[in-house]
């Protein structure tokens, strides 16, 4: 569960109405794209966006009239690129904001969970950076270790943690194609292991970490073991935008760019 909808449920459990406003319909070059979401409360409080600026506060105010007609409403919107930029928006474009209405006795529709799940692979200091990074995209993290202090320091972080007995010992993960694998394991051995795995699974994203002589070097090895080699040519390795990132900061940070690049790049053949 993400922290979008982790709210709605703490919202609906309180029966706390709200409103739930979405990109049904856009073209040109909006900043969000149809399906993105924003939450709104009666006190004007937000989560989420569907663009900023004038458009996000045309929206605010618009759910405000939701509140008061207790009704869903829809409303239709044109800004050029010169009036996006008036608003300190980074770009225009028209389309159509639907406003669902969320109050005991009047649900609005769920929202699909399709962020999915990020499985890091390691708990050192590029595994807990990442996963610290990625609660700033409202991405649900699972971190995997088989040292117990590396995954207690994860789930004080405020990911999930699961203490392996090896990275040869993966349990029984439901990985998605909308999931995302970051191999960062602590040494060559466990990353071939949690490769050799994370090939099999229907993620959408694999990276591993690593110089590219040595991640040739661990595809070499696979491959004699029989694992495809198309296979392999899906695994982003070196993991992470090529950015000269040094630190485990800047690892993360190239890590999870490459990875919204990637998510974005689904959502651009959704709408294909």
């Amino acid at each position: 569960m993400t922290k979008f909808t982790e709210t709605i449920a703490q919202l609906r459990r309180a029966g706390q109405p709200f409103v739930l406003v979405s990109i049904t319909d856009g073209s040109g070059s909006m900043p969000r794209h149809t399906g993105a979401y924003m939450l709104v409360q009666e006190d004007g409080s937000t989560l989420g966006t569907v663009g900023g600026g004038v458009l996000e506060a045309r929206a605010i105010r618009q759910a405000m009239q939701v509140f008061a007609q207790r009704a869903d409403q829809d409303l239709a919107f044109s800004l050029t690129n010169e009036q996006a930029a008036d608003a300190e928006m980074i770009c225009g474009g028209s389309g159509t904001l639907h406003f669902a209405y969320d109050a005991p006795g009047h649900r609005a529709p769920d929202i699909p969970e399709q962020s999915g799940m990020l499985y890091i692979f390691g708990g050192g200091h590029v595994g807990l950076a990442l996963a610290r990074a990625a609660q700033l995209v409202d991405l649900p993290v699972t971190v995997l270790d088989d040292r117990a202090a590396y995954t207690d320091r994860a789930h004080a972080a405020g990911a999930e943690a699961v203490l392996l007995t090896g990275f040869d010992r993966i349990p029984a993960l439901e990985v998605g194609p909308h999931d995302l694998i970051a191999i960062v394991t602590r040494g060559h051995l466990g990353d071939a292991d949690v490769l050799r795995w994370a090939v099999e699974q229907d993620a959408g994203y694999i990276g591993m970490i690593g110089s590219r002589r040595k991640c040739q070097m661990l595809y070499d090895r696979l491959t004699a073991q029989g694992v495809p080699k198309s296979a392999l040519e899906q695994v982003h390795a070196p993991i992470g935008l090529a950015i000269d990132a040094e630190t485990p900061g800047e690892i993360a940070i190239s890590i999870l760019a490459e990875m919204i690049q990637v998510r974005a790049g689904w959502k651009e053949e959704k709408t294909q």
